[in-house]
């Protein structure tokens, strides 16, 4: 697969030290036959490091190529890749103005929370923007749903306005510390890694006892426990009811398609079948099309902007505040008719 002729070049070499020697044939094979594995193996070794070593790939190649095709991606769809990265530089740009303000005031744990998420969530969208240059629209999909759950947590922290609330989504995630270190412990030793401290272990417990005593033992018991009393009755959060209460199900159909692209099943196979035949070749190439372009782009757009009509509103000066959200607003409204074709 890698290696032309692997076989003939073996038994050529072999062949050749055979010719060299004075030994006859008899002495030959009785050397030979006892050694044969190790002489196997030592060509492979030999062979392989001598195509590490002198290995054709060349790096400025490799990038020149690479921004080639980012390039041709970009100009090729640039109506609609302009204003899309505009929208994503416009919420840098405001990231960046809140946390110089938040540095200069003391401001409570809901809103110190959606900051980090909106940091996030644009970060997300950035990833999302490089994933479209290099066509990978399925990547970027994967990467759409992490933003979009950390945006419906945004969005519950923000029209909840609890301030507890938020103390307890920071507080829960000792939930995921728990089980990242019990999986540790359980497999180290297979992938050759240091045994955690005791100590890990005995703050973990330590923590987890605490907070079942201020919130009870149900509080850690599933994934959204920390959202738990949101909801009436014995009803545990989960996601779907945060996302209903959001108001935000509305993206649930791109929320299951990109889902599908994330954990294996066949329908990940979609974009790259003809009928019922999956067309391998498709699976190593990049889209450049626009119509493969479209979702990705405007349903993370669609969720910056909810997000930021509420970041904009706590975070600009009152004369600002409908300004900035109007700016943004023009540079969707210009990507969104950039999509008519």
């Amino acid at each position: 697969m890698f290696f032309d002729k692997f076989d003939e070049l073996f038994h050529s070499s072999l062949i050749s030290a055979v010719k060299e020697s004075e030994l006859s044939e008899e002495e030959i094979i009785a050397k030979l036959a006892p050694e044969f594995d190790n002489l196997v193996t030592a060509y492979e070794d030999t062979i392989s490091s001598t195509y590490l070593e002198h290995h054709k790939f060349k790096l400025n190649d490799f990038l020149k190529s690479h921004f080639k095709n980012q390039k041709t991606i970009a100009t090729t769809n640039k109506n609609s890749i302009i204003p899309f990265h505009l929208y994503i530089n416009g919420c840098a740009i405001a990231f960046e103005k809140i946390t110089e303000r938040i540095g200069r005031k003391r401001i409570d744990s809901t809103l110190k929370t959606n900051v980090a998420l909106y940091g996030l969530v644009i970060r997300r969208a950035d990833e999302i923007a490089n994933l479209l240059l290099c066509g990978h629209i399925d990547g970027a999909m994967i990467i759409w749903r992490s933003l979009y759950e950390n945006a419906i947590i945004l969005m519950l922290l923000a029209t909840e306005n609890d301030p507890e609330l938020a103390d307890k989504f920071y507080k829960h995630s000792i939930r995921n510390s728990k089980n990242k270190v019990a999986s540790f412990n359980k497999h180290y030793k297979k992938l050759g890694f240091k045994k955690l401290p005791k100590s890990t272990d005995i703050k973990l417990e330590k923590e987890t006892e605490s907070l079942k005593k201020e919130y009870g033992k149900d509080f850690l018991s599933n994934d959204f426990g920390w959202a738990d009393d949101l909801f009436p009755g014995k009803q545990k959060a989960n996601f779907r009811l945060i996302e209903d209460r959001v108001e935000m199900s509305k993206y649930r159909p791109y929320y299951l398609l990109c889902c599908e692209q994330m954990h294996s099943n066949f329908n990940g196979f979609k974009n790259f079948m003809e009928g019922s035949k999956i067309i391998l070749p498709r699976l190593m190439a990049q889209e450049i099309d626009l119509v493969h372009f479209i979702d990705p782009m405007q349903f993370t757009l669609s969720i910056l902007h909810d997000i930021n009509d509420y970041m904009l509103y706590e975070f600009s000066t009152p004369s600002e505040y409908e300004v900035n959200l109007l700016l943004l607003e023009k540079i969707f409204e210009k990507q969104q008719k950039s999509f008519d074709i």
